[in-house]
Formats: structure tokens, sequence, C-alpha cells
């Protein structure tokens, strides 16, 4: 079935056009061997989930994907399609990819409510906030090349104490670090994790502390 995505020429960042995923690709790693450089960015989530031990869950990218395949990668990530809203995006993707369900906040306020409410549910549902939305342009690997790709991203910060049940085919395995821990595995062994997580990690670093402050346990 064809999947029909919210995409942005980066001379006109704020008109949305729709195009179908493999054409938009196409399209952009032809367009980026020609000329080094891309056009069009299609609109994504990405989304780090912590859980109670301040662990960010890692999954391991399956060796079917066509980009990134077999790295070490965000939480959850996935396209915008056309007509949804990338905080619907969030829920639907907790669900199809790690089996969980989710609440999408878009403000300090109310995430801190949710989550102090909530809090005795951790393990049935993760709470998750929207941090900041850009067009980032990051490399990917497409089939061993290295290709760079502009993306409109909608970065999210969640929180979840439950098991996770990677969704066949979509991951190889979940893997946990604490913030420390990550940083000196990706110094140790860069390869083996997305430009995508590399990126965050270092860009977001700040923003990454502040929640994991947030989420500590009340003593």
């Amino acid at each position: 079935m064809s999947e029909i995505l919210n995409t942005y020429k980066l001379d006109d960042p704020e008109t949305v056009e729709p195009m179908d995923r493999d054409e938009f690709y196409a399209e952009q790693i032809a367009v980026f061997k020609k000329t080094g450089k891309p056009t069009r960015a299609a609109e994504i989530v990405s989304i780090l989930i912590f859980n109670e031990h301040q662990e960010l869950l890692i999954q391991k990218r399956s060796y079917n994907k066509t980009h990134n395949a077999g790295l070490l990668d965000k939480s959850i990530g996935g396209h915008v399609q056309y007509g949804d809203a990338p905080d619907y995006t969030v829920m639907v993707e907790s669900v199809q990819e790690l089996q969980t369900p989710s609440i999408v906040l878009k403000n300090e306020v109310d995430f801190n409510k949710t989550f102090t409410l909530l809090a005795d549910y951790l393990t049935t549902i993760a709470v998750i906030k929207h941090n900041k939305s850009k067009i980032h342009i990051l490399e990917r690997m497409v089939k061993g090349e290295k290709i760079k790709m502009a993306n409109k991203v909608h970065l999210y910060f969640g929180i979840y104490h439950g098991s996770i049940r990677p969704v066949d085919r979509e991951a190889k395995g979940i893997l946990y670090y604490t913030l420390e821990e990550l940083e000196k595995e990706m110094k140790e062994f860069p390869e083996t994790f997305s430009q995508d997580l590399h990126f965050f990690i270092k860009e977001f670093h700040a923003d990454i502390v502040d929640f994991i402050k947030k989420i500590v346990p009340k003593k």
C-alpha cells in the first residue's frame, strides 16, 4: 500500500506537499548523488524514551531496514503521513514499534501534571512530551552508501517503566543505556550508532539532562 508523506521543499519550508514515500527517497537520493545536498525534507517524529532508572531505550534496527540497517538508534521513529499530526504519529508509532500505548503532551506544565498523576501507571503507558521541531540534514546509511537526507524532525522525550515487545522486522532488540554509558560507547564505537542518535545526544544534551532530572523518582 502506498504511503503518502508530508514533505517540504527546503526553499519553502512552510508549505506542505504530499508525496509518495518511495518517490521521495528515490528523488532525494538521486538529487544528493548529483548535487551533494538534499532539496526536500520529509516530516518525521523521533522519540527518546527513558525508564525509572534514567536509562534510555535504544533500538537495534533490523537488517531488513533500507536506512541505517543494523545500527543502534533512537527509541522510536516514524514518518508523519499526509493529513496526520506529529502527536498522533507518536501515539501510533509507540504502539506499532514497541506495542506500548502513550499519552503525548504539548508543554511542560501538562507533562508535569500528567507525569505526577500517572506515576503509578507507567508500567502500562508511556508519557511523552514534545521538545523541539526543526529541519535537520543528517547522514543515513542507505544500502551501504552514506546519503545526506533532510527531515523536518519533531523531537520528543518520554518515560515508560514497562516491558517492551519489539515488533517483528522493525527491531532486532532493545538495549538500555544511562546517558554516561551511551556517550562512552558512542565515542568508542561510533559506527555502531545512527547519525541521528549521535546528533540528538550532542545537540540536545542539555535538554536531555533536564528531562532526566525531572523523572528521577521522588524519595
